[in-house]
């Protein structure tokens, strides 16, 4: 085991993704051609397969499609067990992260994105339930 979480490689596809986690947006690939948001990042819109792909600021809102429970530690930063969830996004994909709610998500449960910094300049989106006012 090693002690610490690796931190994410800056591939040339994510800069914009994680640059924009920096500064609390949730940056997504949309095809300029027909407008489809997609993720994973890719050079080729998986719609249309347009190469005109640019990065749009998505809202961060979306609905729980999946969830997982980790109790194995694969780092000794782990804090165990921890939750990761799939998030349907109200633009249309699906991204894959950590949850940052106190109870067990619910599939179909709206969810927010918030931000949480891992290392010096690294940030990473995290989901979680909607806050409610009263």
């Amino acid at each position: 085991m090693t002690n610490e979480r690796p931190l994410p490689v800056r591939y040339p596809e994510d800069v914009e993704h994680l640059d924009g986690a920096v500064n609390a947006l949730l940056r997504v690939p949309c095809c300029r051609t027909c407008d489809q948001r997609f993720w994973p990042p890719a050079p080729v819109c998986p719609a249309d397969f347009g190469t005109d792909i640019g990065w749009d600021t998505d809202p961060g809102t979306g609905r729980v499609n999946s969830w997982v429970r980790f109790h194995k530690q694969y780092f000794t930063a782990d804090r165990v067990p921890y939750v990761v969830v799939q998030v349907r996004l109200d633009s249309g994909p699906n991204l894959t992260t950590t949850w940052t709610g106190a109870a067990d998500p619910v599939i179909g449960e709206l969810v927010a994105v918030s931000f949480r910094t891992v290392g010096d300049d690294t940030v990473l989106p995290e989901f979680g339930p909607v806050p409610t006012h009263d």
